[in-house]
């Protein structure tokens, strides 16, 4: 006779075998089941990088040279020091603008009949540069209004003279005297009257276009002047004095050009007024007198200006023409010419100086 297995043992074994799982079962392809992904953070750097030029006109050599400088000096790199930052020297007229701010000033001041006229500024005139016929004339057309002196033979022949004994100066005493002369005209006037006179003049310049104007005595004049207009402004220029003050290079411009003029002409590329070396006059108490400081900017006496306000020559200098030699040799930085005047350019290959074609022409 079978024994009978008591319902409770069977319970007690059902149970039993309910508390240890089965094991789980693998998927045939368990190895090419895709793992979970492991998501890696990456660090993004959120330093600043030293600036870069734009792109332009830069040849390529130039363009690597400045964007080398750039990184090397500039106030993110190893070795900045904010109380000695490196320093740039850069000209102007037909460097950094297309035009000269400094006679297309000149030439407003004397269209306007603007100087501030007296005996004392007549003498700076030079007798043999037509300061008599240039007077005469100013005396027969200055009490007529002014709405009629572009009708007046006079105030053409005020306007000749006056335009000729510069140009006639160049000509003769050279360079050098000649922008002096311009500095000279202004005796008179208040410095902050000056910049902003100037000012206005080149927004007016900038807004005409490029030409030549004949400037003659009468009607009939068979050989008038011929003077430039316009002022235009140099993107990559204006870029590459953007980048070097964006670097923390303390940037210079130094140019034979009277200080007013070359204060409000650099104002357009942000340059600190404190850092603008142009022909300066010496003071009457508050006004300019006819006298000119010394060292003037051109030459010997661009790298003097430099020695005198820096201590130590520049990191970086651009050359427009032989008159900038002095300051080009003046250390041994990074040093550009701009083409355009063949004794420049025979020095530049001599020294190994980095040539770029101008972009003023």
């Amino acid at each position: 006779m079978r024994t009978k297995i008591p319902e409770i043992a069977v319970f007690l074994a059902l149970f039993a075998f309910a508390a240890f799982p089965a094991e789980a079962r693998k998927p045939k392809n368990f190895r090419k089941m895709p793992k979970r992904a492991v998501v890696e953070e990456v660090a993004v750097s959120t330093a600043p990088a030293a600036p870069r030029l734009m792109g332009g006109r830069w040849s390529p050599e130039v363009r690597a040279a400045l964007d080398h400088f750039l990184a090397e000096n500039w106030k993110g790199a190893a070795g900045y020091d904010p109380a000695r930052p490196p320093v740039a020297v850069l000209p102007w007229s037909d460097a950094l603008v297309i035009g000269d701010p400094a006679e297309l000033v000149f030439l407003r001041l004397v269209t306007d009949v603007d100087f501030r006229f007296d005996d004392a500024w007549w003498e700076i005139v030079p007798v043999g540069r037509g300061r008599q016929p240039a007077r005469a004339a100013y005396n027969q057309f200055i009490p007529l209004s002014s709405a009629t002196w572009s009708s007046q033979p006079n105030y053409h022949g005020y306007r000749k003279s006056v335009l000729g004994s510069y140009i006639g100066l160049c000509r003769e005493v050279g360079r050098r005297e000649c922008r002096q002369y311009l500095m000279r005209l202004w005796a008179g006037w208040r410095e902050d009257e000056a910049v902003d006179y100037a000012r206005r003049a080149l927004v007016a310049e900038k807004s005409r276009p490029d030409g030549v104007e004949l400037v003659r005595s009468e009607e009939r004049d068979g050989s008038p002047l011929r003077v430039r207009r316009g002022l235009r402004l140099i993107p990559e220029m204006r870029d590459l004095a953007l980048k070097l003050r964006e670097a923390g290079v303390d940037v210079w411009v130094v140019d034979d050009v009277p200080q007013p003029v070359l204060t409000a002409a650099a104002a357009d590329y942000g340059i600190d007024p404190s850092r603008v070396a142009g022909i300066r006059a010496v003071l009457d108490g508050a006004r300019y007198s006819a006298s000119v400081l010394k060292p003037v900017p051109t030459r010997g006496g661009k790298a003097e200006i430099i020695k005198a306000s820096v201590g130590r020559p520049p990191d970086l200098a651009l050359a427009r023409d032989s008159a900038d030699l002095d300051l080009m040799a003046y250390g041994g930085g990074v040093r550009v010419i701009l083409t355009g005047d063949k004794a420049l350019e025979a020095k530049a290959k001599e020294k190994g100086w980095l040539i770029q074609p101008s972009l003023a022409h």
